[in-house]
């Protein structure tokens, strides 16, 4: 009876999941000239390969983990395994619902080409009843929220290193692949459950064959790079010349973060600070850590041609990594040679202390060679007993002997 109510109550829990994620697919977006998003999709002809779409019978949704401003990522399993989903919201004007299924297919066919083990990995995509991407679970969370939840503790350098070494390993994969990501941040930097290790999220507005025009303040304006910002304003959609490089200043950015435990220009909205990063100002390096402060330096340069390639900055935190390392067990090394130094130390004292006087060895040295010199004879007398006997004798036959010449005298 007991599995019988389980199997009812895990069959309810499943139906009323399911109803949760067919609701909020409905509801992600509004009408647009009087029709759903629903209808809106089932409009769009996708230019996707068809082994990248999965069965959304077989995909069931829980709980929000994130928010972007075109989409929502639940917590959810596809075929009983967990994972990510992102829900693509098109857009409410007119043309737009065109550009969200663009952008939504780029997505879907850049993900599908990138196997690197410090990139979310892509399990795949949905286009009905929504546009959905789905990827694997990252049960730690991302950095940014880790940061929030810690603060004001901060990561130990060793840490910061090791999750920066993670980014720039992903990202040089990516540029080596002529992918620009654009959008580098604490919030699309996602940790392993134990929290060992960081992969790299969200290709919303990743460019593939990067080219020398692109789309002007594209990413997160806290991160940007000054040549992607404008001091005058531009027409929406307006190109820039910039490549690769301005990656590699978001990385300076989150790289600080990571350190400080703080947002870069925190005291500032987000045009001022979008603002202090085109007239060159950078967050306060005061009390930062010397060994790391002239890569950051390097990688927020404002000429991106001498910003370093990522395949420098891997090469420089594997060393400086390596550096650490080694102090720590040299440092462990002449520790455990100071304990055996004490510890032989303790025991001289210890023999010292409990070693006889010279007088007292010398006649226990003696004893001990004489009674290891004597041996023991059947009927129980030793070496010395048997010597002692021959001088007793002789003594009575002299005695008789002088006894018998009295009397003859």
């Amino acid at each position: 009876m007991a599995s019988e109510y389980h199997q009812l109550s895990q069959s309810q829990s499943d139906t009323n999941t399911m109803l949760l994620f067919q609701m909020s697919l409905a509801c992600s977006s509004k009408n647009v000239e009087n029709r759903s998003s629903d209808s809106i999709v089932s409009d769009f002809v996708f230019d996707i390969d068809p082994s990248l779409l999965l069965d959304s019978d077989k995909l069931f949704i829980d709980e929000i983990i994130g928010e972007g401003s075109d989409s929502v990522v639940y917590r959810g399993w596809y075929e009983d395994h967990p994972v990510a989903i992102k829900v693509i919201h098109p857009e409410t004007t007119k043309d737009a619902p065109s550009e969200s299924k663009l952008k939504f297919e780029r997505e879907v066919k850049l993900l599908s080409k990138i196997q690197h083990t410090n990139v979310v990995k892509f399990i795949g995509a949905t286009v009905k009843p929504s546009m959905t991407i789905i990827t694997e679970l990252l049960e730690g969370g991302s950095l940014q929220k880790t940061m929030k939840s810690i603060y004001p503790l901060t990561f130990s350098l060793e840490q910061c290193l090791s999750y920066a070494l993670d980014i720039s390993q992903a990202m040089e994969y990516l540029h080596s692949n002529g992918i620009i990501h654009r959008d580098l941040k604490p919030g699309n930097l996602l940790l392993t459950k134990d929290k060992n290790n960081i992969k790299l999220a969200d290709f919303g507005i990743a460019r593939e064959n990067i080219c020398d025009e692109m789309t002007c303040e594209a990413g997160t304006y806290r991160y940007m790079a000054p040549e992607i910002l404008s001091k005058d304003p531009l027409p929406k959609g307006a190109k820039k010349s910039y490549d690769h490089k301005a990656d590699v200043y978001s990385f300076a950015m989150v790289l600080w973060c990571m350190i400080k435990n703080q947002t870069p220009f925190k005291d500032r909205k987000d045009f001022m600070a979008a603002y202090a990063t085109i007239n060159n100002m950078r967050p306060s390096l005061d009390d930062f850590p010397e060994v790391i402060t002239p890569l950051v330096q390097s990688c927020w340069m404002e000429d991106p041609k001498l910003r370093p390639e990522f395949k420098e900055i891997t090469g420089i935190l594997i060393k400086i990594l390596h550096n650490i390392y080694r102090e720590k067990i040299n440092a462990l090394a002449s520790l455990k040679r100071f304990e055996e130094a004490i510890n032989k130390s303790e025991e001289e004292i210890s023999r010292a202390q409990h070693a006889p006087t010279s007088f007292e060895s010398t006649n226990e040295n003696e004893n001990i060679s004489k009674q290891e010199s004597e041996t023991v004879r059947p009927n129980g007398e030793t070496d010395g007993d048997s010597q002692k006997k021959p001088k007793k004798k002789n003594k009575i036959k002299r005695f008789f002997s002088f006894f018998r010449s009295c009397i003859s005298f």
